[in-house]
């Protein structure tokens, strides 16, 4: 049975992740203490924990094909706490693994989560990173990831950001993603800021220096009762034949929201192609109707319309 905390446990069925709870490969720390860490056969994780927080490097070892997600829980119990996490993983060629994460503050009110993150995807190599949020409801959180990704030639890099139930706090992410020959990349964030004190900024920046390299670019956000939220997309294209798409869309409802994309595409090769496509405004008000007239109330109708544009 799972080690965690009953918090943690709580907010994972909360995203609906609760079926990864009890997952033999896993990776739990609460603060900055490692409460429970176990990797299959062909992984090899090295943890510590530190004065200022929890570092773990982890690498998953040539041709070393794991079928179970690994399942990482990063949480904090209290109202008032710091958490600093440092990762390197490793996917040695030819490995193929997923990573299934959450991060979890049910109570906070007025604490941290900071994260800085390198990923190595070897020739060939598959990563999977799925990465649910939990907030708690009153937005006392402050979040600032940071991730690199370096992928080599046919390297897959497939990753799935959530933070849609509960508060949000203050979100500053920051992703980069630089691909090799024949390496593919997709990168998707899906984001609802509730109320004024939800303030979301998430940059994705891929460099597509490989031939033959391909990235998508999905963003989802939602700014509703004063929330406000930036999405930047940026994409540059150097190699040959490589093609990349930024596709942005943010609804915007309620006195003093704010919602705000930025795609950036550059191209540097002539047989390179950059997309991108972005649209913010209101919700789609034959659609409210519709749910309005089955008999939801405007709050309940603009919840399920969010809901729905982040599947």
């Amino acid at each position: 049975m799972t080690k965690l905390p009953s918090e943690f446990v709580k907010t994972a069925k909360i995203c609906g992740i609760e079926h990864a709870l009890n997952n033999k490969g896993h990776f739990h720390v609460e603060k900055n203490s490692i409460i429970s860490e176990q990797m299959p056969k062909g992984v090899v994780a090295v943890t510590r924990e530190t004065n200022n927080g929890v570092v773990a490097e982890i690498v998953v070892g040539k041709g070393v094909k794991i079928k179970e997600p690994l399942f990482f829980c990063f949480g904090l119990k209290g109202p008032n706490e710091n958490q600093m996490i440092e990762t390197k993983l490793t996917l040695e060629e030819g490995a193929e693994v997923e990573i299934l994460a959450h991060c979890s503050f049910p109570n906070a009110s007025k604490s941290s989560h900071k994260m800085k993150a390198g990923y190595e995807i070897g020739k060939n190599a598959k990563l999977i990173y799925k990465e649910h949020h939990y907030h708690g409801k009153v937005s006392g959180i402050l979040v600032m990831p940071k991730l690199k990704v370096n992928i080599d030639e046919g390297g897959v890099f497939l990753s799935d950001f959530v933070l849609s139930k509960g508060s949000v706090g203050q979100v500053g992410i920051e992703v980069e993603v630089i691909l090799a020959k024949n390496a593919k990349s997709e990168i998707s964030s899906k984001v609802f800021g509730k109320s004024e004190k939800d303030i979301i900024s998430i940059i994705d920046k891929v460099t597509l220096e490989g031939e033959n390299s391909k990235s998508l670019v999905t963003m989802r956000a939602a700014a509703k009762d004063g929330g406000r939220v930036f999405m930047q997309g940026e994409t540059y294209a150097s190699g040959a034949n490589s093609i990349g798409h930024i596709d942005c869309q943010e609804i915007v409802s309620g006195e003093g929201s704010v919602a705000k994309a930025v795609p950036i595409v550059e191209v540097s090769n002539d047989k390179a192609r950059v997309t991108h496509e972005a649209s913010v405004g209101k919700i789609n008000q034959k659609e409210l109707e519709t749910l309005m007239t089955r008999g939801m109330d405007e709050e309940e109708a603009t919840e399920l319309i969010i809901e729905a544009m982040m599947r």
